[in-house]
């Protein structure tokens, strides 16, 4: 006897089946004549709050600290709920200055990190170079304290998140070997940082070699440490697990003080890094970064191998003491770089970034060699489900992504022209574009579980599916799938009952889609 097991899915079939339409509920644009680039974006009520970098000294800006359209600032801005500007505000000095990302704080206000070159201003000071540069604002932008971390060479800023005991915790590279940075290993270390709620300096720590050694991205992690990604160049020092390769993804588990507790290199004989790293639901980790192998670690590289013109993006996950689970490697011929990886409500990930590619895992580009933001569904397993470029013919990059439900996401991102997806006036070169999309392959109206029945479930011959008593018949829809997407069936049913034959199908698992236009 064969048995088919069915599954009645309204809100999440279409990530299952593959078959996405992703409509636009709204879009808007921000900046002036020069380049405007976000980095953070937060919700706030019916609006945003969203952190970014400005060159630009009109347009939605109001005031630039630097005089200099070649110097960026600290831009963050209020908009309500149909998308206009309630406040604004620039941070920073004459010389060049610009965030990487935002955090909100417990007393409602927020946390500006990144870079500063400048000594004048609202920056303090400047111990040389570039510096880690931080500015606490309350909830409408005004300034409260700020802190600048570094010694006499470049060190420079990549992400910043809280700690349970309301501090912060912060990594970038350091350059220097003075000033706030106890020692430096050789070329560029991957610099650590922990900061009280304040803003003071509790400890800090390099970890690398005698080469470039980086960190991108850090958080605590549910055992009082922290995690760390980046890359390594290096083959000595801290660096105790790097192959023969040129460059490795590089991951350091840092118990509380900063000591390594384990260190894992991860990569092929071309070049990887990582670029942003959580910690998942059962205690392992997932991290993205940029491949461009096809052998050791990595497998499935849709460039070509050594060539540093094309690379994927690189999902990697691991277990709670490193270990590699699986890995997926996502894109297509040209250059795609990932931004971020965040895991959903239903143990399934999402990767988002940006690319040139138009073939392969990335086929929705229509701008072959344009970069456009491309997001990817992978399942809690690392099966690639569904994938979303959005864009225009101009440059398109995703900085930041907030998650509504699986299906209903608010992007921060960058665009240069008005066609394709962008439809928000453009102030210059290039503008912040917010971007809030919802998958509408089924209705966004809820209906009464109870009232939808399938059965028999599972089925040897045939299943009746009962449709609820307010289903417009004349819109209706029944669709039968299979698991891997392919659409098998598809009927307008003339009455509130329908059979769905499966006799000739083989034993599995199905997917049946009900709709009526909506």
């Amino acid at each position: 006897m064969k048995n088919h097991y069915i599954i009645l899915v309204l809100l999440l079939l279409t990530q299952e089946a593959g078959a996405q339409d992703f409509k636009i509920i709204s879009q808007h644009c921000y900046g002036g004549s020069y380049g405007d680039y976000p980095v953070s974006i937060i919700p706030k009520g019916d609006g945003f709050i969203i952190c970014g970098s400005t060159y630009s000294h009109d347009g939605d800006i109001s005031f630039n600290p630097s005089s200099d359209h070649e110097k960026g600032s600290y831009w963050l801005l209020e908009t309500d709920d149909i998308g206009q500007i309630v406040w604004e505000r620039t941070y920073g000095g004459s010389e060049s200055d610009g965030p990487t990302n935002m955090l909100q704080t417990p007393d409602g206000g927020y946390l500006l990190f990144g870079d500063s070159f400048s000594s004048d201003g609202d920056v303090g000071g400047n111990q040389g170079g570039c510096d880690f540069w931080l500015i606490k604002t309350d909830s409408v932008g005004n300034p409260q304290w700020e802190q600048n971390l570094g010694g006499s060479m470049n060190d420079m800023a990549y992400q910043i998140a809280p700690t349970p005991d309301g501090g912060y915790i912060c990594t970038g590279m350091a350059g220097s070997s003075d000033g706030d940075v106890s020692f430096n290993h050789g070329q560029y270390d991957v610099w650590v940082v922990k900061l009280s709620a304040e803003g003071m300096l509790e400890w800090e720590r390099c970890y690398g070699g005698i080469s470039a050694d980086q960190g991108n991205t850090i958080i605590p992690t549910t055992d009082g440490g922290y995690i760390v990604a980046g890359m390594t160049s290096s083959h000595n020092g801290d660096v105790q697990c790097s192959g023969p390769y040129i460059t490795n993804a590089w991951v350091l588990k840092l118990d509380a003080q900063g000591e390594i507790e384990w260190q894992q290199c991860y990569g092929g004989s071309h070049g990887e890094t990582a670029a942003d790293i959580i910690q998942t639901g059962e205690g392992g980790y997932i991290f993205v970064g940029a491949a461009s192998s096809n052998d050791g670690d990595v497998s499935g590289f849709h460039g070509i191998h050594g060539d540093y013109s094309t690379a994927d993006m690189w999902a990697v996950k691991l277990d709670a003491n490193g270990l590699l689970e699986w890995q997926l490697c996502l894109g297509g011929s040209g250059f795609d770089n990932p931004i971020i990886v965040r895991q959903l409500e239903d143990g399934g990930f999402l990767v988002g970034g940006m690319g040139t590619s138009s073939d392969g895992d990335a086929a929705c580009n229509p701008f072959p060699g344009s970069f456009e933001v491309i997001l990817y569904k992978l399942s809690a397993n690392g099966v690639l489900l569904w994938s979303k470029c959005l864009g225009s013919q101009g440059y398109n990059t995703l900085q930041d992504v907030f998650i509504y439900s699986p299906t209903h996401f608010l992007l921060g991102a960058t665009a240069r022209s008005v066609d394709t997806d962008v439809d928000c006036t453009l102030h210059g070169q290039t503008d912040f574009w917010i971007v809030d999309i919802m998958d509408t392959t089924v209705s966004l109206r809820e209906e009464k579980k109870q009232e939808i029945l399938l059965y028999p479930n599972p089925a040897t011959n045939q299943t009746w599916l009962q449709l609820p008593e307010n289903t417009a018949l004349a819109k209706a829809q029944i669709e039968l799938y299979s698991f891997s997407g392919r659409l098998l069936h598809k009927a307008k049913p003339s009455s509130h009952f329908y059979k769905i034959d499966v006799a000739h199908l083989p034993k599995g698992l199905y997917l049946v889609r009900l709709w009526d236009g909506k």
